[in-house]
């Protein structure tokens, strides 16, 4: 059996699908080389009839996701889990197989009509090793996966920084976090938490919060801390000074709690907020004039609007995932293990950071408290030399 009759095959099957395709701009695909991604839309003629989980399969396998993201059902597989078909041509490998939607029973508001759509992907062959990244594929709220992804950015982010994880007490770390949608519709990725360790185990007593209440970059108060803007939802740019625990070693980790998040919607639980010390106040990222961040110096609490067609986590909704950096090496420019770089003071005793600001306010008291002590002394001394003169004169009287 030659391969021109793999292709005549192949044609054949395409061409008997003619005519009960599903309908236009309703299913959307994406390729790599050993895994695709497929979202059907849940109302495919925004009609609300919708089509039944249960009668739509991608070769052998039905659909990986059945909590509707923002209104498509997901198969996110390998390809030989769903039984594709291969066909090497040239420098390129095809693999196709069907996507079938066929109702059994019709309920009330169910779409109807069967539909067959044929998922091609084009993977070119390459006879060279994959260079390896540090995108993670990783599984968002139990049902579907999206791939996150980090790396280390230079001074003005323009691009990745080249050497190792290893910082000067308070030198700039500047980090790019991402999420690659595949076909899944726009969203906004967001870090909700942000959390430095001396060690992976975030449940340790000794840990300093950069971000918290949701997506304020509380960090900002003190140092030159903040998110950077850029012009990608599915990317979110920030800054930090190098830090360090002191008595605990010379590397940190960082855990930040990331949220992949509807574009359209800004809440007090779903924001990225950074604090500008020239101006003390809190500002939405790309939107300066949105007062959302006004909660970030009390508690800001969940929003009387529920998201729809989304597995809700912590009573806020949105796709959550952990991410676990480090450890990253920080050196201390003084041998006595405490530092500063400008006024990004940021080692501590006992193992807990000491923000600069804090110990500028500590200064401030102290020098306040010598202050008062000399005017009681003195007021006392005033006090006895008054008494002293009243008594001279009673004596020449």
């Amino acid at each position: 059996m030659g391969p021109w009759f793999v292709v005549a095959v192949w044609l054949s099957w395409v061409t008997s699908l003619r005519g009960q395709s599903a309908p236009a701009k309703s299913v959307f695909f994406q390729c790599n080389d050993t895994y695709v991604s497929v979202s059907v839309k849940v109302d495919p003629l925004d009609t609300n009839r919708k089509l039944n989980p249960a009668s739509l399969t991608l070769g052998k396998c039905p659909v990986s996701s059945t909590t509707a993201l923002f209104g498509y059902f997901v198969f996110e597989y390998p390809y030989k889990a769903c039984g594709f078909n291969r066909m090497a041509i040239g420098d390129y490998t095809e693999f196709f197989v069907n996507l079938v939607y066929m109702p059994t029973q019709i309920a009330p508001n169910q779409y109807s009509q069967p539909f067959v759509e044929p998922i091609l992907c084009l993977v070119k062959r390459s006879m060279t090793p994959s260079v390896l990244t540090t995108t993670v594929i990783v599984p968002v709220s139990g049902n579907s996966s999206l791939n996150f992804g980090v790396r280390l950015m230079n001074d003005d982010f323009s691009g990745g920084r080249l050497d190792s994880k290893e910082f000067s007490l308070g030198s700039p770390i500047n980090l790019e976090l991402s999420v690659n949608l595949g076909n899944h519709m726009p969203l906004k990725l967001l870090v909700d938490e942000g959390v430095v360790t001396p060690t992976k185990d975030i449940t340790t007593t000794q840990k300093y919060y950069l971000i918290n209440n949701h997506g304020c970059f509380i960090d900002g108060k003190v140092a030159h801390s903040m998110f950077v803007e850029q012009n990608q939802l599915n990317i979110i740019w920030l800054t930090f000074p190098a830090m360090k625990f002191v008595n605990t070693g010379d590397t940190i980790y960082i855990t930040f709690k990331l949220v992949v998040w509807d574009p359209k919607e800004v809440t007090e639980l779903r924001k990225a907020c950074s604090f500008f010390r020239d101006t003390n106040r809190w500002e939405l990222l790309g939107d300066s004039s949105n007062t959302v961040c006004t909660c970030c110096d009390y508690t800001c609490t969940r929003s009387s609007r529920k998201k729809r067609g989304v597995n809700e986590t912590e009573d806020a909704g949105g796709l959550i995932h952990t991410m676990v950096l480090g450890p990253f090496k920080i050196h201390s420019p003084s041998a006595d293990g405490y530092g500063s770089v400008g006024n990004e003071s940021r080692a501590a005793e006992s193992g807990f950071l000491m923000p600069p600001a804090v110990g500028a306010l500590f200064l401030e008291l102290a020098v306040l408290l010598l202050l008062c002590i000399g005017v009681l002394l003195y007021s006392r001394s005033r006090q006895k030399l008054k008494e002293t003169e009243e008594r001279c004169l009673v004596t020449e009287h």
